[in-house]
């Protein structure tokens, strides 16, 4: 049996293009210890072993849901209400991709992220984007967020949905660039999983110039950026942010 084959099939506890659009932006990294916090089933570490790295411990309140077998990965279960069970500065990289907006405290986890990662650590983050000129309009006109609707119509059915399942927090990009900030971190680059643009040229034109509104806007004014004039903000579907702990 080959190695590729060797590979368990794991589900992907996000869209099919974050794992390849934050291993962009990890690529040629050196090794390190890594934290993989939320990891579902174990697939993202999968892939990080796929491109040559080990020392991987993931976290997960799901023990059961966790299905990677590999010597090279270490699996704890934990519940990210409360502390990670790990001391100060014990990482050079750390993964949550797709999981801040399941949490009901996610700066408090935020905070944490920021706690394990060592001095010159990498910080790696995605979440559903409310930066977007999609999400703004969305909000604007019918009053949620895109993959937050549930929220608004069902949240009986959110409350008793999986936590993988079910997208609670909205996250607002310049609360994540103040918590970053408070655990040491400044923002290195700011990506996306996947531009989104509406089939119809009407709709691409409306908002390309709602987009071009919002430039002006920002340059104008003098406000700081840090990402969010680009086309992974406001065409993103998900945004990925790299941060980096002073050292």
């Amino acid at each position: 049996m080959s190695a590729q084959e060797d590979w368990a099939d794991l589900k992907v506890m996000a869209t099919e293009s974050h794992y390849p659009a934050v291993l962009d932006l990890f690529r040629g990294s050196p090794q390190g210890r890594i934290l993989d916090v939320p990891a579902g089933q174990g697939a993202f570490a999968q892939e990080l072993i796929k491109a040559g790295y080990d020392n991987i411990d993931c976290l997960d309140i799901n023990e059961e849901a966790f299905l990677l077998r590999n010597p090279q990965v270490r699996f704890t279960r934990h519940d990210v209400i409360n502390p990670l069970p790990f001391p100060d500065a014990h990482f050079d990289y750390v993964f949550s991709i797709e999981g801040i907006e399941h949490f009901d405290n996610p700066w408090t986890f935020t905070k944490e992220l920021c706690r394990v990662l060592k001095p010159g650590g990498k910080l790696y983050i995605s979440t559903p984007n409310t930066f977007s000129v999609d999400a703004r309009l969305k909000y604007l006109i019918s009053g949620y967020f895109p993959r937050f609707r549930p929220l608004m119509q069902e949240p009986d059915k959110v409350l008793v949905h999986p936590i993988d399942d079910a997208h609670i927090a909205p996250i607002y990009f310049w609360q994540l660039h103040y918590f970053l900030i408070g655990g040491g971190v400044r923002i290195a680059r700011v990506s996306a999983n996947e531009l989104l643009r509406k089939p119809q040229w009407v709709k691409r034109v409306f908002e390309n110039w709602i987009a071009s509104l919002i430039r002006r806007n920002i340059k104008k004014r003098g406000f700081p950026d840090h990402g969010v004039t680009s086309d992974a903000v406001l065409f993103g579907d998900c945004i990925i942010i790299e941060g980096i702990k002073a050292a």
